[in-house]
């Protein structure tokens, strides 16, 4: 799943590669900003070719093989289990 950093970051790839900054221009801004440092110059590269070639989405490719794990709420399992009983 995406994470709601992730997509900020694709957002900000994004509007950057809208605007023609180089990759390196990019980076140095998304530096720049203090909020992402974590975020590595290989991954902001690598978005920054994807939307380039024209790929707009800002949300994960699905992938073959992967499941989606849905995070329940414990009353909701609890409420699950106590009907399996009866």
């Amino acid at each position: 799943m995406t994470s709601i950093g992730d997509i900020e970051l694709r957002s900000i790839v994004k509007f950057c590669v809208a605007l023609e900054k180089s990759p390196t221009e990019t980076m140095k801004m998304i530096n720049s900003t203090g909020k992402y440092k974590k975020c590595s110059p290989a991954t902001v590269y690598r978005w920054h070719a994807c939307f380039k070639e024209g790929n707009n989405s800002i949300e994960d490719d699905p992938r073959c093989g992967r499941q989606y794990v849905v995070a329940c709420s414990i009353k909701d399992s609890v409420k699950d289990s106590a009907d399996d009983l009866v």
